[in-house]
């Protein structure tokens, strides 16, 4: 994928990860984080945080890491076409939507090898790599609805255009799909297993309130006077793919309890926030009014003692946190990996909240 400055360098996250010694994901093969064989993941980090926000991508390895996984990032990833796609851009977006599938979904898992997804002389049809049936995590509820409900019609549509016949197009589709159900947002993923990280596991253990799930001592850090016992409160912003295709809208609520804070979506959850993609940048005026209707809404949140914005979307925690830093709001906006990060190594405070958050504006 490409990469933007940031204070690792002019690197891909997936080798910035390689070479950091706080969160070795690999390149090419799983890293089991404590030895021994370990569940596995491949992340699908998007083009979104690669480019803008790497430090969330590490801040997800961690988090993953820590719960005994081996993270695996395929290197050929790129974006899954999605702000081409609907920006009517069909061909093209099949184009990246190809390199995707090659990436995660090896032509080796349907005994296939060529460019157009055609059988080879030689290859078995039956024949799986061995990270076939690997969950694939994504950073975003937007590109894996993309990924699980675009993709595999695209690139079956887009094979007949081209010319490349019925047999080709029905395997890229099949590939595709297989790669659809594959595919876990990772506040859904974290959900589903219920995961806790592991003492030992390069993080002190977070302390829950007894007969609770979802209360946990605040307690700043370096700090030995008694902390107040219980959830601090954070808005969740939940965005439109995310609701309205994957109808995912409690796991991010429930992982985020399990964090330790009390999360509230904003009176306007169901509201649009005014990315869009390419609707934000051709709709400016348009786009702006909707994220300050979002942030309207967001005030009596903030009112009520809300410490930070955290959503799965980067888009629209960059349409939402652009939007104050114009306005001169410092506001924390993380993403639930940075905050699970946080929450998994020291207790969380307003101010480590708004430490993240400044820290993460600077490097990135």
């Amino acid at each position: 994928m490409s990469a933007v400055a940031s204070s690792e360098g002019r690197r891909p996250l997936g080798t910035r990860a390689a070479g950091h010694s706080s969160a070795p994901g690999v390149a090419s093969s799983s890293h089991v984080a404590d030895g021994g064989s370990a569940p596995a993941v491949q992340l699908f980090v998007t083009c979104m945080i690669d480019l803008f926000r790497p430090r969330a991508g590490m801040a997800a390895v961690r988090v993953l890491e820590r719960r005994g996984v081996a993270v695996e990032f395929p290197t050929g990833q790129t974006c899954c076409g999605q702000f081409a796609h609907n920006a009517g851009y069909r061909r093209e977006a099949a184009a990246m939507g190809r390199q995707l599938v090659r990436a995660f979904q090896p032509a080796g898992d349907l005994g296939t090898s060529d460019g157009r997804g055609r059988r080879t002389a030689g290859s078995d049809p039956a024949a799986r790599s061995p990270s076939a049936d690997v969950p694939v995590v994504a950073l975003s509820g937007s590109c894996a609805a993309m990924v699980a409900h675009e993709v595999p019609a695209l690139l079956e549509t887009d094979a007949l255009e081209r010319g490349w016949g019925q047999q080709s197009a029905a395997r890229w589709r099949a590939r595709a799909e297989i790669l659809a159900g594959r595919v876990i947002e990772l506040s859904a993923w974290l959900d589903r297993a219920d995961a806790a990280p592991r003492s030992g596991a390069g993080n002190e253990p977070r302390a829950a309130a007894e007969g609770t799930r979802d209360e946990v001592d605040v307690v700043p850090a370096g700090s030995t006077a008694p902390a107040p016992v219980g959830p601090l409160p954070v808005a969740c912003h939940t965005g439109c793919h995310m609701r309205r295709l994957l109808h995912s809208t409690e796991p991010p609520m429930r992982v985020l309890r399990s964090a330790g804070t009390a999360p509230e979506e904003p009176p306007d959850a169901d509201q649009c926030c005014g990315f869009g993609g390419t609707f934000a940048l051709r709709e400016p005026e348009l786009s702006a009014a909707m994220a300050d209707a979002k942030l309207e809404a967001l005030s009596v949140l903030r009112e009520a003692g809300a410490a930070a914005l955290v959503g799965t979307d980067l888009g629209c925690l960059m349409q939402l946190g652009g939007r104050l830093q114009r306005r001169g709001d410092s506001f924390p906006v993380l993403h639930l990996a940075e905050l699970v990060d946080a929450a998994d190594c020291e207790g969380l405070t307003r101010e480590g909240l708004e430490r993240a958050a400044k820290a993460h504006g600077d490097a990135d």
